[in-house]
């Protein structure tokens, strides 16, 4: 379990730095689907009698239009006797991502339209990508969801915090 966290940690740092986070992410989806659907794939990544040479050849040829980081990560599992757990990394690389993803995604929702300049400043500022959303159920005001935190200060929810007030009196 710990190579695991420690391949697909280390392959998310380095497609982070290079800024390859999406491509490796779909690249590497690719090869999980490979691995469980071709036999000789997975031969060629298990099996003891091709040479390490012939191995990264083949693996060069194959994925010649892959991202060199792609390749030289498949080339290293096999080399480590790793390729076992491609799948398991694969899928724990899609996890950070994701998180990743997540964190740097922002829903607004409002009653009423924001400026498009507001909304490129807001983004630049929170170096973030914004999603805005237009819900005139909220009355006014706004709320912001990032993930699964919502941040809700709607005249709607102030309205109905009023409403169990008052009934509870």
């Amino acid at each position: 379990m710990n190579k695991i966290s420690t391949y697909s940690n280390t392959l998310f740092n380095i497609a982070e730095q290079n800024d390859l986070l999406s491509k490796t992410a779909s690249q590497l989806l690719q090869i999980k689907c490979l691995y469980k659907t071709e036999p000789d794939f997975r031969l060629l990544c298990e099996s003891k009698r091709i040479k390490q040479s012939a191995k990264k050849d083949i693996l060069n040829n194959v994925f010649e239009s892959f991202e060199p980081i792609i390749v030289e990560f498949l080339y290293i599992l096999i080399n480590q006797k790793c390729s076992k757990y491609i799948i398991q990394i694969v899928d724990k690389f899609q996890k950070l991502v994701d998180k990743k993803q997540v964190a740097h995604k922002i829903e607004i929702i409002t009653a009423n339209k924001i400026d498009d300049h507001v909304i490129q400043e807001l983004s630049q500022k929170l170096n973030c990508k914004l999603s805005i959303t237009i819900d005139e159920a909220i009355i006014g005001g706004i709320k912001l969801r990032q993930g699964n935190k919502i941040f809700d200060n709607s005249i709607a929810l102030q309205i109905n915090n009023l409403k169990k007030t008052l009934y509870n009196v």
